[in-house]
């Protein structure tokens, strides 16, 4: 096997570990915030979703309800991470199973930039519903739409070098 390829497996052998290393300190860290501080860390930078949590007039459930969308598009996004990894580290880098993986990816990215507005939205309605000066702000990220972009772009190069690879299977 060629030595940049055994490269590639090893990274990819690595990354993978420490993708799942990393998402479960950010699963144990939202865990000790939620239950030792009473405090949401995740996708909750809105001040208008913390004046909500802090007071006794709104719902907790309904406000984690809001956010538990974003936080199932991180852990399906690690796992569809995970299993792209895994074929890689089985040197399945144009594989069919490794572009779905990756189509999963984009998708999710989509998924979690449209949850991300509706969940602002959300929260201001709500917000407005139960205090009279509400302002919402709905920002968007320009670098979100750049990584989506990018991820497409990302794809249409996976595809052609599959074919290209493909093509040169056949000539030989």
């Amino acid at each position: 096997m060629n030595k940049n390829i055994e490269k590639l497996i090893k990274i990819s052998a690595f990354f993978r570990w420490v993708i799942l290393l990393a998402a479960t300190i950010v699963v144990v860290y939202l865990g000790y915030s939620y239950l030792v501080h009473d405090e949401i860390r995740f996708g909750s930078n809105n001040g208008l979703f913390q004046a909500l949590w802090v007071s006794p007039d709104a719902s907790q459930t309904l406000l984690l309800l809001m956010l538990s969308p974003l936080f199932i598009t991180f852990l399906l996004g690690v796992y569809w991470l995970q299993k792209l990894l895994v074929y890689y580290q089985d040197g399945l880098f144009f594989s069919d199973e490794s572009m779905h993986c990756y189509l999963w990816l984009v998708w999710l990215k989509v998924a979690a930039l449209v949850i991300e507005i509706l969940q602002t939205l959300g929260v201001g309605y709500y917000h407005k519903s139960l205090f009279e000066d509400t302002r919402i702000d709905l920002a968007l990220d320009f670098g979100n739409i750049t990584t989506i972009l990018l991820m497409l772009l990302i794809v249409y190069l996976l595809k052609a070098a599959r074919d290209f690879e493909a093509e040169n299977k056949e000539f030989v």
